[in-house]
């Protein structure tokens, strides 16, 4: 059938949807300046850009181990005279190595379509390209005329049009009243991706399941979208429904199932490197989840999570460190092969997974929000491909910490998931619990020790609740629980707070004997009043914990330092010993009757993750031979 040209890539130029701070992303050097008149980019005599970064950047190792690749070229339509000098790095253990691969040199007065070969014999696993603008030698040009023009540009492969995948993408993502969110990715994609000459356009069908019911489904009716309302089951909820639909729709027969949420920022060359990806993918990786990259919306060249893992302790986080994408080192060190944990899992922010990992009768859980990404991935025994620039950025993830989400319902449901699917058999959560329980009593977190004794009591009551929709009258309830965060300028004016230090340790740790007595006493709590301190101690709300800044203070200013809101705690003896004697029982009854409730949520997972199951708890028509 004879080779034609696949797009691996696109560079991309513009920063644009809250970029601008983050432009080594996409390049370094002299400014591109854009020509709206021409479509085209310029830079002038003496100047240059170079193109070794996140989205810019060609991961070459990958497209060659895990796609059917054999060669790659690097195209671009432009004109003007400059040179083009390409290059890569390597590791070599904790080496990293530079090789230039070689400089061509342009005069163009014509608009043109270059393509430069890579060669074949490089040891490089990422490469990328630096162009920098020359005279003309025109004498009728004055000096800092523009003299390079740049109209669009990518990195492929020649391959036989055979040998390239069939792939249909269901793109689902579900949205609870987040109308502003959903409205402007769709319009998004719609301009720059649906309505453009892109290949991965016609491979994508957007699925919108809308819990809230607040969207009007005629307003995103198109070739390319749908918008089906849906019962407020949550996130697993509308995940299902996503992933129910994919494998009954015989009309686009989706391969693969792109689960994203709606509260993201994402760029649509995301989901043309995924097409990219998975139609060249070699038949050996077919069944790789593809894990889009989680950066914080707060701070934009942060990678935080491409794959998470659940650590030993019962924690949840990702297996490489963060890595700032501003930087050249970063771009090829997130690239490199990676053992995975053996407890890893794709968060459903971004992961596409092919179809034939989606079974009818092993769906995810009903868990309503929390934990359904790690179990799916877990008790499916996932494996995992990432790639630069497959990514979104996640909104208020960093700066929001929700006690009913955080304590209450992650600790619920990863007792859940061990339970019904026997994944993470070596982590004692009940541990990892009971430290949270005695760290935030000591705290004056009465309202966080409730969350954390509900968790294990209702997990204690059985799977019987997960059988209906309750999931959204559960999380209202225990979101009631939350501390109430005041305006702490108007609410505390008199209470000094130095916002910049609320993350770091106090400057005079304890002394081994005072924090023995801070364990012991449970922060002062067993004493008599008249061991208190009266000065008011001010800490952080959330995870980050130093006892020695609140050391036997006899109330604790709780302060969010992003938003500058805060809850004062104020010690409370009688509730202080209630809360102990809740734990004593439910820890009591947890041991005493472990094997028993877990046996009967491994029993109920048989139907809950049912396609019949989930039918009658959508709400949605009975599978053909299924009863009402």
């Amino acid at each position: 059938m004879g080779n034609i040209r696949f797009k691996l890539q696109n560079i991309l130029i513009e920063n644009k949807r809250s970029l601008e701070q983050y432009g080594e992303m996409m390049y370094r050097g002299d400014t591109l300046r854009y020509n709206k008149t021409i479509s085209a980019y310029t830079l002038r005599p003496g100047e240059f850009a170079e193109f070794f970064t996140y989205f810019n950047a060609c991961s070459l190792s990958k497209w060659r181990k895990y796609g059917k690749v054999d060669n790659v070229s690097l195209s671009l339509v432009c004109k003007g005279d400059f040179r083009i000098t390409m290059f890569g790095h390597y590791t070599d253990g904790s080496d990293i190595s530079k090789e230039t691969l070689g400089t061509r040199e342009y005069h163009l007065d014509e608009k043109t379509d270059i393509n430069i070969p890579v060669p074949k014999d490089t040891k490089c696993s990422v490469i990328g390209f630096r162009i920098r603008v020359m005279g003309s030698g025109n004498p009728e040009r004055k000096p800092g005329d523009v003299n390079f023009w740049f109209y669009e540009g990518g990195w492929n492969t020649f391959i036989d049009r055979s040998m390239i995948n069939d792939v249909r993408i269901a793109l689902t993502t579900v949205t609870f009243k987040k109308e502003e969110y959903i409205i402007s990715n769709m319009s998004l994609l719609e301009k720059e991706l649906f309505y453009t000459d892109e290949p991965a356009r016609d491979h994508i069908k957007v699925r919108i399941i809308d819990n809230g019911r607040t969207l009007d489904p005629e307003d995103f009716e198109s070739d390319y979208m749908e918008l089906l309302p849906n019962e407020n089951t949550g996130g697993s909820g509308g995940y299902t429904r996503g992933m129910i639909e994919a494998i009954n729709d015989k009309d686009f027969r989706p391969t693969h199932v792109l689960l994203m949420d709606d509260d993201v920022l994402v760029l649509p060359e995301a989901f043309v490197r995924t097409y990219s990806l998975l139609a060249l993918l070699r038949p050996e990786y077919s069944n790789r989840y593809i894990s889009g990259a989680m950066l914080f919306y707060e701070k934009m060249n942060i990678q935080h999570e491409d794959v998470g893992f659940v650590h030993d302790d019962g924690s949840y986080g990702p297996n490489k460190t963060d890595f700032d994408m501003c930087r050249w080192d970063s771009v090829l060190k997130n690239e490199r092969e990676f053992n995975y944990h053996k407890n890893s899992y794709a968060g459903w922010w971004y992961c596409c997974v092919p179809v034939g990992m989606i079974k009818r009768d092993r769906l995810p859980l009903p868990l309503f929000i929390r934990g359904d990404d790690v179990e799916f991935s877990l008790a499916n025994n996932a494996e995992f491909l990432t790639l630069n620039g497959i990514c979104i950025w996640h909104r208020g993830f960093s700066t929001k910490f929700n006690a009913a989400l955080e304590l209450y319902m992650v600790h619920r449901n990863s007792l859940i998931i061990q339970a019904v699917s026997g994944i993470c058999k070596d982590i004692d959560f009940i541990e990892r619990i009971e430290g949270f329980f005695w760290k935030e009593l000591r705290r004056l977190a009465y309202n966080n020790c409730e969350l954390l004794l509900d968790a294990v009591e209702e997990f204690c009551n059985g799977p019987e609740f997960l059988f209906t929709p309750e999931g959204e009258r559960i999380m209202k309830e225990h979101a009631k629980k939350n501390e109430a965060m005041f305006v702490a300028e108007s609410a505390y004016r008199d209470i000094p707070i130095d916002y910049s230090t609320i993350y770091q340790k106090n400057q005079t740790p304890l002394t081994p004997m005072e924090l023995e007595r801070y364990e012991k006493t449970c922060n002062g709590q067993t004493l008599q009043d008249s061991a208190l301190k009266k000065k008011i101690a001010v800490i952080a709300y959330d995870w980050f914990d130093d006892p020695a800044k609140q050391y036997m203070a006899e109330k604790i200013l709780a302060v969010n330092a992003f938003d500058h809101t805060a809850h004062l705690r104020v010690r409370d003896k009688e509730r202080f010993e209630e809360l102990v004697a809740r734990h004593d029982r439910v820890m009591d009854y947890y041991n005493t009757h472990k094997e028993e409730i877990e046996q009967q949520y491994a029993e109920a997972g048989k139907t809950l993750k049912t396609e019949t199951f989930w039918r009658k708890y959508l709400n949605m028509p009975p599978l053909d031979g299924d009863q009402e």
